[in-house]
C-alpha cells in the first residue's frame, strides 16, 4: 500500500501560477480562475491521500481542514477585490457625469495658475497680515517675469481683472502664474493665497480622475472651491461672503495691474 504522509500546502499550490497571476492584465479575474484550478488540484490530492492513507496512522483531518480554510480566505479576498473594482468603475462614471455640470460655468480655483483668454484673466489674492510692502508678480509659462507692481498692503481680499498688459505691452493668451509676496513691520515675509477664476471650456477624464480646462490651464476637480452658474456669472469674479465690498469708490479692495 502506498502511503502519502504529507498534506498539500495551500501556499505551495498557490505558488504554481504566481507569476502568471501577477503579470495578468486582469488580475482579479485571472486570480479567481487560478484559484479554481488550484482548488481542484487540492481536492484531487486530498482524495488520493484519503484513498491511500495508512489505516494505522490515519490522515489528520485538522490539516486538510486548515487548507480548506486557507482557500476560503483567498476566495473571499478575491471577491472583495472584485467589489472594490466595481466601486472604482462606478466612481469613475460618477466623475464623468459630474464633469459635464462644470462646462460653460465660471469656477473659482485654489491655484496660482491663471489663463489669459481673449486678453482677460481674473484672480484674487488675500493679505492676511498687515503689510508694510507688497509686490504682485506675474510670470509666463517659461518662467519669465512679465509684470511686477505694488500690491495692496491692507488686510483683506483683493480681486484683480487683468487685461493682459505686461512690460512689453499686450501679452498673448496662455497660461501665467501669479504670486503676491509681502512683509510685515518686523520684516517677516508672507505669500498671499491666490484664487484663479475662469470659464470651463472642457473636461478630461483619465484613470477615473477629472480635470477641468480653462483655456490653456488644466485644474484638478478637487481644487475647485466655487461654481458660478452661467446665467449669473459676472465679468469680474464674485466676492466671497467675507470679501470687502469692491464697489467702494476709493477702489481700495480692487486692483487693476498696469503695464
Amino acid at each position: 500500500m502506498t502511503t502519502i504522509n504529507s498534506t498539500p500546502n495551500v501556499a505551495d499550490i498557490l505558488g504554481k501560477n504566481q507569476t502568471q497571476t501577477n503579470t495578468s492584465s486582469t488580475p482579479t479575474d485571472d486570480a479567481a480562475a487560478s484559484l479554481n484550478g488550484q482548488y481542484n488540484d487540492f481536492l484531487l490530492l486530498l482524495t488520493k491521500q484519503l484513498q491511500n492513507q495508512d489505516p494505522l496512522s490515519p490522515l489528520d483531518t485538522a490539516q486538510f481542514t486548515q487548507q480548506l480554510v486557507g482557500f476560503a480566505s483567498v476566495e473571499q479576498m478575491i471577491q472583495q477585490n472584485k467589489s472594490l473594482n466595481q466601486l472604482i468603475n462606478l466612481q469613475s462614471s460618477t466623475n464623468t457625469y459630474a464633469a459635464a455640470g462644470f462646462l460653460g460655468n465660471t469656477v473659482a480655483v485654489d491655484s496660482d495658475q491663471i489663463s489669459l483668454q481673449n486678453g482677460h484673466a481674473s484672480f484674487q489674492y488675500q493679505i492676511e497680515t498687515g503689510a508694510t510692502q507688497a509686490e504682485l508678480r506675474i510670470t509666463d509659462s517659461r518662467g519669465q517675469i512679465v509684470l511686477v507692481q505694488q500690491a495692496n498692503e491692507g488686510v483683506g481680499t483683493y480681486q484683480v481683472d487683468w487685461q493682459g498688459q505686461g512690460f512689453a505691452g499686450q501679452l498673448p493668451d496662455g497660461q501665467y502664474q501669479v504670486s503676491v509676496v509681502y512683509s510685515d513691520a518686523n520684516g517677516k515675509m508672507y505669500s498671499a493665497p491666490i484664487t484663479a477664476y475662469g470659464k470651463v471650456d472642457s473636461a478630461d477624464i483619465k484613470d477615473g480622475k477629472v480635470s477641468l480646462n480653462v483655456g490653456s490651464v488644466s485644474y484638478p476637480i478637487d481644487k475647485i472651491i466655487k461654481i458660478v452658474h452661467q446665467d449669473t456669472q459676472a465679468t469680474t469674479p464674485p466676492a466671497d461672503d467675507d470679501t470687502p465690498d469692491t464697489s467702494n469708490p476709493s477702489g481700495e479692495q480692487e486692483q487693476q495691474p498696469a503695464a
